[in-house]
């Protein structure tokens, strides 16, 4: 299910738990970086807004990325015409009555049923001066209560826009 590419600049999907629709996707050029000894390198920034809202109870969202050592809210890739790297990403949710929750060491944002919460995520890239990049989001993990063992998921295939460095 495709949220957002090139050709169509806004699209939502859902599960029937959870509906997401891409409010605004941004991309930027920052620099071109050289290193002495090294390749030169291009770096960029990715801005996605996703509006996620509780269909029928109350989710629990996992405000964390893929790390690899435990498990998050949103897990995503960098895809393009030549090796790149994510660099930094930064994500942070706000919306009407919806608050943050610490269970172990995860930080969850709660969404009440019927509520919606605006999710921000930054990523900053290194690519390679002339090629195009794009994020994908592959899957959203949330939990209807935050003490269950396993995770739902929301397969998704949320696309940002293309970013060509320069």
């Amino acid at each position: 299910m495709e949220l957002l590419t090139k050709e169509m600049p806004k699209k939502s999907a859902g599960n029937g738990l959870i509906y997401c629709e891409v409010k605004e996707s941004d991309t930027y050029f920052n620099k071109k970086v050289r290193k002495e000894g090294e390749r030169t390198v291009a770096e960029g920034q990715f801005t996605l807004f996703l509006d996620i809202i509780a269909l029928q109870e109350t989710v629990h969202i996992p405000i964390s990325l893929a790390s690899g050592k435990k498990t998050t809210g949103f897990v995503y890739q960098i895809e393009g015409t030549a090796e790149g790297k994510i660099v930094t990403t930064t994500i942070s949710c706000k919306g009407e009555g919806i608050s943050q929750v610490t269970f172990g060491t995860l930080l969850y944002a709660k969404i009440p049923r019927g509520k919606s919460a605006r999710f921000r995520m930054t990523i900053n890239i290194q690519g390679g001066p002339g090629k195009e990049y794009k994020i994908v989001i592959n899957k959203i993990n949330f939990k209807l209560n935050p003490s269950d063992a396993r995770y739902k998921k929301f397969d998704a295939a949320i696309e940002t826009k293309t970013l060509k460095l320069r």
